[in-house]
């Protein structure tokens, strides 16, 4: 008897919590997955987010682009956990889906947190995540030119990274444009200094990064030691158990035997020698892949505690 009044009682409590404050148990009623996600609309989702679970959230700066847009880094979770994780996603402008699936991510573990599950992910991994790495690009993608991937720039940054860069083959651009180009230097944009100065702030776990399209997890390259290597495929089929996306190991795909150039997921295997993966999301970007923006987020969203369980 008494643990039916017991019962009977939890469920009258959770009912008066949708009744109140829904935005507590329902991943979507802060960010939202049915329509074009903007710059603006990401921050302000953040400002609204933070506010709903200070406990859980907080927000700063990772760097400022060209266009002097901010770029925002998400705090998710316990600051003084033992271990950390680093997450990105929109290195590419029109690929700008990952950076609202990711935004609803962040809201889910939140909203779990607040609801008292999920007690070993919080009290071990805070989650440090830069959503939207390329807004000046993004804003130019949605607006006049829809396939942009480059920054305001015209540099792609996930070719910039100082990681054979010098190897990195050109593609047949040679200047400023929509995408490719790989800029006159190493690390020459806001956003890639961003992205390195970020990754260095703390000894992180793991990286993840989240770009578009086919379906993939890259998580290897040459130039990876044996320790890296092994890491980032226990990483790799890990998430792919829960997203069904296919593992691939990118090591001499390319003809020179060089494929670890450029790219962050490169760097971070290469120079500072952490497992990393990149996840390749739906099968269309931009309007065209907007209807997937649901299923990307259900696919993905239990990966990120799926992942911090294999450090502790």
């Amino acid at each position: 008897m008494k643990k039916s009044i017991k019962l009977i009682s939890f469920y009258f409590m959770l009912f008066t919590l949708v009744i109140i404050n829904k935005k507590n148990v329902f991943a979507d009623d802060v960010v939202q997955l049915k329509t074009t996600y903007s710059y603006e609309e990401m921050n302000q989702d953040i400002v609204e987010l933070q506010t709903l679970y200070p406990q859980f959230i907080q927000s700063q700066s990772a760097g400022v682009t060209l266009e002097g847009r901010v770029i925002p880094l998400v705090v998710l979770g316990n600051i003084n956990a033992p271990h950390s994780i680093m997450i990105q996603a929109t290195t590419h402008a029109r690929e700008y889906i990952v950076s609202q699936t990711t935004m609803a991510i962040i809201e889910y573990y939140a909203q779990q947190y607040a609801l008292g599950a999920l007690q070993d992910i919080y009290q071990n991994t805070c989650f440090y995540i830069v959503p939207m790495v390329n807004p000046d690009g993004v804003v130019r993608a949605q607006s006049i030119a829809p396939a942009w991937k480059a920054n305001a720039n015209g540099i792609d940054i996930n070719r910039n990274f100082n990681v054979n860069w010098e190897y990195l083959n050109t593609k047949g651009v040679y200047a400023p444009g929509p995408e490719n180009f790989k800029g006159f230097a190493a690390e020459s944009e806001p956003e890639t200094k961003a992205l390195t100065s970020l990754a260095v702030t703390r000894n992180y776990d793991c990286y993840i990064s989240y770009h578009q399209m086919g379906g993939l997890i890259y998580y290897d390259d040459d130039f990876t030691t044996p320790q890296v290597s092994a890491a980032s495929a226990l990483i790799a089929a890990t998430v792919s158990k829960y997203n069904g996306y296919r593992p691939m190991n990118l090591k001499t795909t390319n003809a020179t035997g060089l494929t670890s150039m450029g790219g962050f997921t490169d760097w971070v295997q290469v120079v500072l020698q952490k497992p990393a993966i990149t996840l390749e999301c739906g099968s269309a970007w931009g309007k065209n892949g907007q209807r997937q923006a649901v299923g990307i987020y259900r696919s993905n969203r239990d990966t990120w505690a799926a992942t911090a369980r294999l450090f502790y």
